[in-house]
């Protein structure tokens, strides 16, 4: 074993369902994380309350929570009836918007230089050796 590397890393598995990246974690940033990244947690956070949703609205009560937003909806719709259109709106000069990029938890250590090959905790960025809990002993 190297004198640089000190921490035991734990192997983990993204719990998103189109990602399930191995990514690994130090003893001291474990903290029960599922998932590799903020992008892959708040993508899984939007299916899971999508589902909630469409649960909801499949009791009685989620019945009735529907047609008072729909009468809502259509009152406003209602009072918002103009019959001559505007000017169309233009968009701000340097309004693009860059492509989305997969960060860690917290992306404080990404201009570090990591070894090839040698794993390393995916939020402090501490190089460490992963010990395969499932390796046979002989």
């Amino acid at each position: 074993m190297r004198p640089d590397v000190v921490d035991v890393l734990r192997q983990k598995s993204c719990r998103w369902q189109e990602c399930n990246a191995i990514f690994w974690l130090c003893r001291r940033c474990d903290h029960g994380q599922q998932y590799c990244s903020e992008r892959c947690r708040a993508k899984a956070r939007r299916e899971q309350r999508r589902a909630a949703n469409l649960r909801h609205r499949k009791t009685p009560e989620g019945r009735l929570d529907q047609r008072d937003r729909q009468r809502a909806y259509r009152r406003r719709r209602a009072a918002l009836s103009v019959m001559d259109q505007g000017s169309p709106k233009c968009l701000k000069d340097g309004s693009i918007i860059g492509p989305a990029f997969r960060q860690p938890y917290f992306a404080g250590y990404e201009g570090k230089s990591q070894e090839p090959g040698l794993p390393y905790c995916m939020i402090c960025g501490r190089p460490g050796q992963f010990v395969n809990p499932f390796q046979l002993r002989r």
